[in-house]
C-alpha cells in the first residue's frame, strides 16, 4: 500500500473533515493532523485551508489531489495485476454508458469475448457520471462514453460520431410537416433520461446554443432506461431525441417516426477512455483497436 498520509489526505477530501476521515481510516484525529502537516512538510505548501469555517484544497493542493488520486487508481489496478502474474486467466473490468452498451456494442460482444478469452470479463453499463467514477477509483480499466467529460481529467480516443435524432410515434404529425423547427414543439411532451446522464447533458447542451431549454415542452418524463423510452413513445405518450445507434432498428422497421428539425442538429463523440498514465497502456490498446 502506498503512504498512510496520501490515504489521510484522500480521506479528507472525501469527507471534508479531518474528524470523519479519522472515523473514516480507523485513526485518531491528531493522527490525521500529523499526516497532512508531514505531507505539508515535505512538499513545502499549504495543501488545506479553512474558509468560511468551511476545510477546502488550496491551489497547491487542489494538484496534489489530481496526482494523488491517479497513483491509487494505479495502485489499485497495479495489485490485480500483481495476483495475476502466474495465474492462466487474467481479469478485465469495464464500462459503457447506457446507449453504447445496450445498442451500440451489444452487437459484437460475442466477438469480443472470444477475441480476449484468457480474460473473465466483467462489463458494467451506467450512466457517465458513474462510469467516470469507476474509471477514477480504479475499479475498471477503461470505458466507451456518449457523455461529456473533461478530457484534461483523462486519456481518450474518438470511437465514433453519432448524431441524436428526434423520435416519434408513427402516427405523429410533425412527420408530414416539411419543415418543423423548435417552435413547433413547445406544446409537445418531452422523454428525456435522467440527470447524470450523458445523453441529457448533450440535448440540454444543444438546445441551450439555441437559446431553449427542456422547460421549452409542455411537459417533461424523465426515465432511466432508452428501452422504456421507446416504447413510451411508440404509444404516443411523447417524443424523445436519442442517440441514432439506439432507434435505427425500430425506426427501419416502421415503429418509430423522426421528426427532422429545421437549422437544428445535434452530433455527439462516443469515446475510449481511461486513466492517465495507466499502466497497462499496451493492454489497453488493444482493446480499443478492436472495438474501433
Amino acid at each position: 500500500m502506498f503512504d498512510i498520509r496520501i490515504d489521510s489526505f484522500l480521506a479528507v477530501y472525501r469527507n471534508k473533515s479531518y474528524t470523519k476521515a479519522a472515523e473514516e481510516l480507523c485513526l485518531t484525529q491528531p493522527a490525521i493532523t500529523q499526516h497532512i502537516k508531514a505531507l505539508e512538510s515535505q512538499y513545502g505548501c499549504k495543501l488545506y485551508e479553512y474558509s468560511n469555517r468551511r476545510l477546502r484544497l488550496t491551489k497547491e493542493g487542489e494538484i496534489f489531489y489530481k496526482y494523488t488520486e491517479y497513483l491509487k487508481a494505479n495502485e489499485k489496478l497495479m495489485e490485480q495485476k500483481l495476483r495475476e502474474v502466474n495465474k492462466k486467466s487474467k481479469t478485465l473490468k469495464f464500462a459503457a454508458t447506457l446507449t453504447i452498451g445496450e445498442f451500440t456494442i451489444a452487437p459484437i460482444l460475442d466477438k469480443f469475448i472470444e477475441t480476449f478469452s484468457e480474460y473473465n470479463i466483467t462489463m458494467y453499463v451506467l450512466n457517465t457520471k458513474e462510469v467516470l467514477e469507476k474509471i477514477k477509483s480504479g475499479d475498471i480499466a477503461f470505458a466507451l462514453v456518449e457523455g461529456l467529460f473533461n478530457k484534461d481529467e483523462y486519456e481518450s480516443k474518438l470511437y465514433k460520431t453519432v448524431k441524436l435524432i428526434l423520435t416519434a410515434p408513427t402516427n405523429h404529425p410533425l412527420l408530414n410537416k416539411s419543415t418543423v423547427t423548435i417552435e413547433d414543439l413547445k406544446s409537445e411532451t418531452i422523454i428525456v433520461r435522467e440527470k447524470g446522464s450523458g445523453t441529457r447533458e448533450v440535448i440540454e447542451r444543444g438546445l441551450f446554443n439555441k437559446n431553449y431549454t427542456l422547460n421549452t415542452f409542455k411537459n417533461i418524463i424523465e426515465i432511466g432506461n432508452v428501452n422504456i423510452i421507446k416504447e413510451l413513445v411508440k404509444k404516443g405518450m411523447g417524443i424523445s431525441f436519442m442517440y441514432e445507434d439506439a432507434a435505427r432498428e425500430e425506426i427501419d422497421k416502421g415503429e418509430l417516426g423522426e421528426i427532422k428539425i429545421s437549422e437544428f442538429s445535434i452530433e455527439r463523440e462516443f469515446n475510449f477512455i481511461y486513466l492517465k498514465n495507466n499502466i497497462e497502456y499496451e493492454e489497453i490498446d488493444r482493446f480499443f483497436s478492436f472495438f474501433k
